[in-house]
Formats: structure tokens, sequence, C-alpha cells
């Protein structure tokens, strides 16, 4: 029930972008790094920022997609300079206190997010007595056991997780099997849970939404090239060179990321 890229962003960086993206960039991690087991993907923390900074650009009248690619630029920039001083060796003053730390705060936030779109579908779906249920779904119109099945789903899969990880030490099944299922019991379970609600045929629930074929999310706002001057509008020019502190903060987020939690 966490919230994708495409609904904090109105579209503008949805899941095709983010599949590609991360696609090509751990291509390219796995052929120049020294790291090619590492799998460098969005995270909790970056979910934050990109729906923070889609606010600021917002209310500032500015194109957020274009600040993202100034953004992207100056990390660039600030990996080259980590990478040609050898920048890595801050991980020794990390405690095992830090990693707790942001560790925690990762699963926080996921946590929050979760029980946030929780919310949302009550509010949008709310249980009544009579439902005014039309042939097709219209997203202004509550439906009826929606945001019931999404408790249900919601709690099924944490539950069923919870109780897979915890067959890993029971006493049923030989030793590799038991692992095997304690492993992949998070996968297990969202499988289990999207099987159910596929052939849950009469109720309605939010799917996510990924245009057909390799195309962008918001085709009418933007294409698969920003131009770094600005799409509809000039892009300030105080802004390209502001972008360098946003970029800063999610250089952090991925260090911390990379070096810690992985």
């Amino acid at each position: 029930l966490c919230s994708p890229p495409g609904e904090k962003t109105k579209g503008m960086m949805g899941v095709s972008e983010l599949l590609v993206s991360t696609c090509v960039q751990c291509v390219l991690f796995s052929l120049l790094s020294a790291q090619p087991l590492l799998v460098v993907g969005f995270s909790g923390p970056l979910l934050v920022f990109e729906e923070a900074f889609y606010g600021f650009c917002s209310s500032n009248g500015l194109e957020y997609i274009v600040g993202r690619v100034w953004i992207g630029f100056w990390m660039i920039l600030l990996v080259l300079v980590l990478v040609a001083f050898e920048g890595s060796f801050l991980v020794r003053f990390l405690s095992r206190y830090t990693q707790e730390i942001f560790s925690f705060l990762i699963s926080l936030i996921f946590i929050f997010e979760t029980f946030s779109k929780l919310v949302t579908i009550f509010k949008q779906h709310p249980l009544m007595r009579q439902y005014n249920v039309q042939p097709d779904f219209h997203p202004s119109v509550p439906e009826p056991n929606t945001a019931l099945l999404s408790l249900v789903l919601m709690a099924g899969t944490f539950f069923l997780a919870f109780f897979l990880r915890k067959f890993k030490n029971s006493a049923f099944l030989p030793g590799k099997v038991r692992r095997l299922i304690g492993d992949f019991g998070v996968p297990i379970s969202i499988f289990i849970m999207a099987l159910a609600d596929f052939l849950i045929h009469d109720t309605y629930t939010q799917k996510l939404s990924v245009p057909r074929g390799l195309e962008v999310t918001n085709s009418t706002a933007r294409g698969w090239f920003i131009n770094p001057m600005g799409l509809h509008q000039e892009f300030p020019i105080w802004m390209m060179f502001a972008s360098v502190v946003p970029a800063l903060l999610v250089f952090t987020l991925i260090f911390l990321e990379t070096q810690i939690t992985t």
C-alpha cells in the first residue's frame, strides 16, 4: 500500500522511469564498480525527498523534472569528487548506532506511508450503508468493500510474511526448505495477496498505474529526454546552482544507504 513515486509527483516521475533508470544505473554500477553484487534502488528516504522537492517546485513555480536533472548533474560532480579524494574512508567514523538509526528511519518511513495510504483509501471509499455503484469506476464515487479489502490485503501480507519468517526456525520440513521459505517470506506473501486480489473481481482496489509499452508515465507533460534549460518555461539560473543543496542531501542518503545498510 505504499504510495508509488508517480503518485507523489503527479506522474512526472513514475514506475517506467524508475525501472529504466534503475536498470541502466545498476548495469553501469556492476560493470564499473568494485561491488558488482550491490543493488542500488529506490528507497523510503528518497521517496520522501521526491515528494518534498516536488512540493517546493510546485509552490515556487519551477519545473520539477528540470530541477531533478540539475540535481543529477550536481550528484555526478559530487561522486567524482568523493572518488577522487577516496571519501569512502569516512565510513569508519560511523558506528553501529548510526546504522541502526538509519535502518529504523527507512522502516519508519515505509510504515508511515503504508498507514497513510490506507487512511486515504478509507477517506475516498468510506464505509456506508448504501453505495451508488456505477458500471464503470469513477474516482469521485466511493466503492463498496474497497477499504475493507485493502485493509485485509495489507494485514494479510504483513502477518503472512511475519509467520513465514518465523517458520525458518520451526521444526517442520527439512532445514534447507525452511530457510528458503523464511528468506523469501516477503515475496511469497506479496505474491499470495496479489493473487487473492486478482481473483476477487467484484471489489475495486487501486492498482499500480503502468503505461503500455516503453513510455513515460505522463506522456502529455514530458518525454524521455529533458531539456536542462526548461521544458515549457525557462529554468532560473539561480536554481541551477542552488540545486547543489538538494543534490548534497540525495548524495548523503545514497551514500549512507550503500555504505551502511547494504
